[in-house]
């Protein structure tokens, strides 16, 4: 298809492309099996300058925008979806940092997670309350020098190998912060600590093996009085929910051009088979019904593609794209989930034996479906924007 963007942003595609060819695809099945990221992957994404690029150059970042973010995620993506989900969360970290870290915080780990020499993670999920404010288990309590958190986070990626973490927790509440978003907290306030996980107090529980998407280190933590000082309390309150909402709209970003190069790799997977399959002395690439199965994964490839590029243009022009990154979420991930089982049915049984790429790419996208919000989650954000507008 035509490409939407110019010259410029396609010669970083071609570059992307070839980096990801050459240093990544090697690592494919050792990834994939092995549930980890060794040590090489993370230092060839430090030298693509991954965990950086849409953020200022002042502040240690690539100076690059998000629309080269999602060509740089999809492009990695054609060969391994779990890269971009790895780098990602130290930009999501840095991201927060600079947005409410103090001089010197932001100075001490800023250029350290952009780089990738130093690795961060974000704790926001529990066990038995999901993205349940309200119900948030995880608490802060102040201290003569500090505070001391406690509580259990779950499904968090990178904290196992991580330098430092930003841990939501709910606070007493005074009433001077304000609401955490919603009415669901009325006597708490939602907080954002700065944690060294290092400290005492601070556990890595059980490794969390997952269907798809293997390399992402996934753990339970828990904080058992972890004490930090008091400038670790970063934000509270609407800010504190402000900035999470914020920062998570990266994340939507990479997830949406994480599924647009999956459901690339799955079209070029689906049409090389067709080719070499023959029945009946045709290769089935003859065959009408395979015809309607490749012109649907096309269509869908190229409204999410478009889709995906649009929510990380409204990102890039400082717009509040809550709606749009909502729309994006929900369509990309739902045709990605198509999209593979559009390629596995190409490939008949053949498409559901293991070790097989269209295998590995529909578990890869059962999982970006549930990632930074569920569908459900993204279809109440899209209602609450039509709502918005009169339209119901």
């Amino acid at each position: 298809m035509h490409s939407t963007l110019g010259p410029e942003l396609e010669a970083f595609r071609a570059s992307c492309r070839m980096a990801a060819e050459r240093h990544f695809r090697p690592l494919v099945e050792r990834i994939d099996g092995g549930e980890v990221i060794p040590a090489e992957a993370r230092e060839h994404l430090g030298a693509m300058g991954a965990y950086g690029l849409p953020f200022p150059a002042e502040v240690g970042g690539g100076g690059g925008t998000f629309l080269a973010w999602a060509v740089l995620h999809e492009e990695l993506a054609r060969v391994l979806p779990v890269l971009g989900l790895y780098f990602q969360v130290n930009s999501i970290a840095a991201g927060a940092i600079l947005e409410v870290g103090t001089a010197e915080q932001q100075a001490r780990w800023v250029p350290e997670l952009f780089s990738g020499r130093s690795q961060g993670f974000l704790a926001f999920t529990e066990p038995d309350t999901g993205s349940d404010i309200g119900m948030m288990q995880t608490r802060a309590r102040p201290t003569g020098d500090g505070w001391s958190i406690s509580g259990p986070k779950t499904w968090i990626s990178n904290a196992i190998t991580a330098d430092v973490g930003l841990v939501f927790a709910l606070v007493p509440g005074d009433g001077a912060a304000g609401s955490a978003g919603s009415d669901e907290t009325p006597a708490d306030d939602l907080a954002i600590f700065l944690v060294d996980p290092r400290q005492p107090g601070f556990h890595v529980g059980s490794h969390l093996p997952i269907m798809g998407l293997r390399g992402t280190e996934l753990n339970e933590l828990r904080f058992d009085d972890l004490r930090v000082p008091t400038d670790a309390l970063m934000a509270r309150g609407r800010r504190a929910f402000d900035v999470l909402r914020k920062v998570m709209s990266i994340g939507k970003v990479g997830i949406c051009a994480m599924c647009v190069g999956l459901m690339q790799t799955a079209l070029e997977e689906a049409v090389g088979y067709a080719r070499r399959r023959f029945q009946r002395g045709h290769p089935i690439l003859d065959f009408q019904a395979i015809h309607h199965l490749i012109a649907e994964m096309v269509a869908s490839i190229e409204a999410s593609r478009q889709l995906t590029y649009w929510a990380a243009t409204c990102r890039d022009q400082g717009i509040d794209a809550v709606t749009e990154l909502a729309t994006a979420k929900l369509f990309v991930t739902n045709a990605a989930l198509s999209v593979a089982r559009q390629a596995v049915s190409v490939h008949g049984v053949y498409g559901i034996a293991q070790g097989a790429t269209v295998e590995r790419l529909l578990r890869d996208a059962q999982v970006f479906e549930l990632l930074e919000g569920t569908s459900e989650v993204q279809r109440e954000l899209v209602m609450r924007a039509v709502r918005d507008l009169g339209l119901c």
